[in-house]
């Protein structure tokens, strides 16, 4: 499978990577509105520095959106309506109106769209869904979960560089609870229950942090959990409880661990870190589950739209 990438940013350096450490996909050509990026590709890229001469020239099979979130919807559509397959990074789009349309708008052409949700191939969670598969261990049924997404990306009243190219703590972290969750609980059985945004007008971002209150079905009985996002706590942590009847896992998506308590035992440590980046890890994961799909002519369209519906179902509550 070959790919062209479209932004070159900080994201697009693990991206490189990890096709590097997967068979069967290629990076082939290159688009960013700086020029100076170009430096930034393999030898063997083309970079092209106009995104209608990379959609007319390539010979990629499909296209890797990786540009700041609130242009994914244009550059998505820009793709769609040129009759090429498009990969689009977490979050696809900002609105249910801008995903409907994308969605239309490919399933017209007969083309497949493709979501990254990076973070649900972390090691720490594909371990976790191993362990599962294997009944390792006795936890029960699931009857709760907490998921918690942080960065330090609003310090002392400013937003940080890091938040540059993110539209919001809730856009650019709930989504990427929710596809870790989709994993481990049947998305088409959440549900919303409240949803919470904490804006301030005076900056340039959509939510410094937001709160999801979800009710779920997990073998024929009802289950609550919560998703919070915040860009104010000043620091990365990225963590995962699941609350089982005999027990609870937490699985720390910033430091690739996972932690056993079940009732009466000591606590379980799980490293599941690599010489590879974090980031590295997840691309990897997504780049295998998109050339095997590829493959068959599928895509993640079904999951996209119920995982990306449940994040703006939060936005309206």
């Amino acid at each position: 499978m070959r790919i062209a990438l479209i932004g070159i940013g900080k994201i697009a350096n693990y991206q490189m990577q990890a096709i590097n450490h997967t068979k069967g996909i290629k990076l082939v050509d290159a688009h960013d509105l700086d020029p100076t990026r170009a430096d930034e590709l393999p030898g063997s890229v083309q970079f092209h520095d106009n995104l209608d001469t990379l959609l007319k020239k390539s010979t990629a099979d499909a296209f890797l959106v990786s540009t700041p979130t609130h242009s994914h919807y244009e550059v998505a559509m820009k793709i769609i309506e040129a009759d090429r397959i498009a990969i689009v990074e977490k979050p696809l789009c900002t609105s249910q109106e801008q995903m409907d349309t994308l969605m239309t708008e490919a399933r017209t052409r007969k083309l497949p769209l493709y979501t990254a949700f990076h973070p649900s191939y972390g090691r720490e969670v594909e371990w976790w869904i191993e362990q599962r598969a294997e009944r390792n261990f006795e936890l029960g049924r699931l009857i709760g979960f907490e998921s918690c997404f942080s960065d330090p990306y609003y310090l002392n009243g400013k937003l940080t560089l890091g938040a540059v190219g993110k539209a919001g703590s809730w856009f650019d972290s709930g989504i990427s609870s929710l596809s870790i969750l989709a994993r481990l609980i049947d998305p088409e059985q959440m549900q919303l229950v409240d949803g919470r945004m904490t804006v301030i007008p005076d900056i340039q971002c959509a939510q410094v942090q937001a709160l999801g209150l979800f009710r779920f079905k997990a073998d024929g009985r009802t289950g609550y959990g919560m998703v919070d996002t915040n860009w104010t706590l000043g620091r990365n942590y990225k963590t995962t409880r699941l609350w089982y009847e005999n027990g609870v896992i937490e699985l720390d998506h910033a430091k690739e661990f996972g932690r056993l308590r079940l009732q009466g035992q000591d606590e379980l440590v799980f490293n599941l870190a690599t010489d590879k980046p974090r980031l590295v890890n997840h691309y990897c994961g997504v780049f295998a589950n998109l050339t095997e799909l590829f493959s068959k002519g599928e895509d993640n369209t079904k999951l996209s739209e119920v995982l990306h519906g449940l994040l703006f179902a939060a936005l309206r509550a």
